[in-house]
């Protein structure tokens, strides 16, 4: 009361508050659940200290909000007329004081719009990562629809839809493959043209044997979003100049790039490995004609990417992850990619920070799911999560209890999956080194691939020390040789440059 006091004292008598004197309250943004709908919603909340908004809506779009200053609340009205069922909300924006993002609660609204609901379509057998003998086989297919079904068909490695019959409990279609592994995948169109997809299941076929995953150096490598890896993959331009790029070891005496992380998400409209595997196989076809390796990164398939480790988005990252499966067994083996970099790093989520978490845990059983679709789908596929430094020396990280084993949560990832790419991101050697150790000295041989990071970070809530912009590409050079010198254990795997496109515009 007596501040209060004080502050109109001062403006009765023609002086001001500035913005020192007033108090500050912490970042915050919050959400309000809106009423049930059949078509817009408005979507409202407050705010205090943040900035730039957004609403994520079903983990698959963003769209800005209207913020009143003067009252700390923000807006906006969602188009949810071509939904029906559950839809998630969340609203984030930049916390003012870290710079990094801060979120509201997760919410959600129900959308009552039967016109829009699609048919729910299973392949009920043969089973995930079951067998079949011969090379012609029958599946059955479940399907829910709240309208009559027109058609249901199912096709094997990208092929040729075949019509599925009625029979008792469901749809039966016959299905030929080769000597292999078949990836069957099946749809439904309702009589109003609304069609459901199954998720993909795979088979042996023929008495086919699961091969032996074979590690490799991916010395150096470098990953490639999507923002530069459409133009590399649909222009010949761009892809000669990522060309050059790689090859380059004389402007900063580095080391060729021979292994490209290629972001495979969709983008701008296009989804390259759903429309344009032709494209994608000429790529693949040109980078292994140059001796490159190729691995698709994919995240969560979400947006933001981290939010498919959610449970309630994990099927979301799954059908990422079998996309690059499903493109693997449609294209020839010189055509097929080398590996899967998973890119969705969790700790990212607001849920990530909360006391009694479980987050790390469900992470892992994400994981632990791709491995056991990457097992059925029978491929030689090398699958590797990048994960910070800090999972072995962070608080919330260093006893995770998984499946009856307490150890840091960076050896229950190299238990799990072939390799690492570890975002060690720092601008010395020494630190580098450093805090690569853990994972080096746990590491099977050829497991873990070094990060660095060129980006350039101003304005964000990290440190410069965490990247190479500043001091530029040669002196990222003379610190990685150093690297190079010191890591002499057969568990390093090399060096990724963290990415193509801030490595162009890298001071030199």
């Amino acid at each position: 009361m007596r501040r209060l006091v004080a502050l109109l004292a001062l403006l009765l008598v023609g002086g001001s508050v500035t913005p020192a004197a007033a108090e500050v309250g912490a970042p915050t943004i919050t959400i309000e659940a809106p009423a049930d709908s059949a078509g817009s919603v408005t979507v409202r909340g407050h705010y205090e200290q943040v900035s730039g908004i957004q609403l994520v809506v079903d983990a698959q779009r963003i769209m800005p909000v209207a913020m009143d200053a003067a009252t700390g609340t923000w807006s906006a009205t969602v188009d949810l007329r071509d939904v029906d069922g559950t839809v998630g909300l969340a609203a984030y924006g930049k916390n003012l004081q870290t710079l990094y993002n801060q979120w509201s609660a997760f919410v959600s609204v129900n959308v009552h719009n039967p016109r829009a609901a699609k048919p729910t379509v299973v392949v009920t057998s043969p089973a995930l990562g079951g067998a079949v003998e011969g090379l012609r086989f029958e599946a059955t297919v479940a399907v829910s629809s709240r309208r009559p079904v027109q058609r249901v068909e199912a096709r094997v490695n990208g092929g040729a839809w075949r019509t599925a019959v009625r029979v008792a409990g469901g749809y039966r279609v016959l299905l030929v493959a080769a000597k292999g592994f078949a990836g069957i995948e099946a749809r439904a169109v309702d009589v109003t043209g609304q069609v459901g997809l199954s998720a993909s299941t795979y088979v042996a076929v023929g008495g086919a044997m699961q091969p032996v995953q074979q590690r490799y150096s991916q010395d150096r490598a470098m990953w490639v979003w999507e923002q530069d890896s459409y133009p590399a993959v649909f222009d010949r331009a761009a892809r000669d100049k990522l060309g050059r790029f790689m090859d380059d070891t004389t402007t900063f005496g580095s080391d060729p790039v021979r292994t490209l992380y290629l972001g495979v998400a969709a983008y701008q409209g296009r989804d390259m490995l759903r429309d344009s595997r032709r494209q994608v196989a000429a790529f693949v076809r040109w980078a292994r004609g140059r001796g490159y390796h190729v691995q698709a990164v994919i995240a969560g398939g979400t947006v933001p990417p981290y939010l498919g480790a959610l449970p309630q988005y994990q099927h979301i990252a799954a059908s990422e992850f079998t996309k690059v499966l499903d493109y693997n067994l449609a294209v020839p083996a010189d055509a097929r990619f080398d590996g899967v970099n998973v890119d969705i790093e969790p700790y990212l989520l607001p849920q990530w920070k909360e006391p009694g978490t479980t987050l790390p845990t469900v992470w892992l059983d994400l994981l632990q799911k791709f491995m056991q679709l990457r097992d059925a789908s029978g491929q030689q596929l090398l699958v590797g999560p990048a994960i910070p430094f800090w999972f072995d020396s962070s608080d919330c990280c260093t006893a995770i209890t998984w499946h009856g084993k307490t150890a840091p949560l960076s050896d229950h990832v190299q238990d799990l999956t072939d390799y690492v790419a570890l975002m060690d991101y720092t601008d010395t050697a020494s630190g580098i080194i450093a805090r690569a150790s853990h994972e080096i000295a746990y590491g099977a041989p050829q497991s873990v691939v070094i990060g660095v990071e060129s980006k350039d970070l101003s304005g964000t809530g990290d440190p410069e020390t965490v990247t190479f912009y500043e001091e530029g590409r040669a002196y990222m050079e003379s610190e990685l040789d150093k690297v190079y010198a010191a890591e002499t254990s057969p568990a390093f795997a090399g060096i990724a440059m963290h990415h193509y496109g801030s490595l162009l515009v890298l001071p030199k």
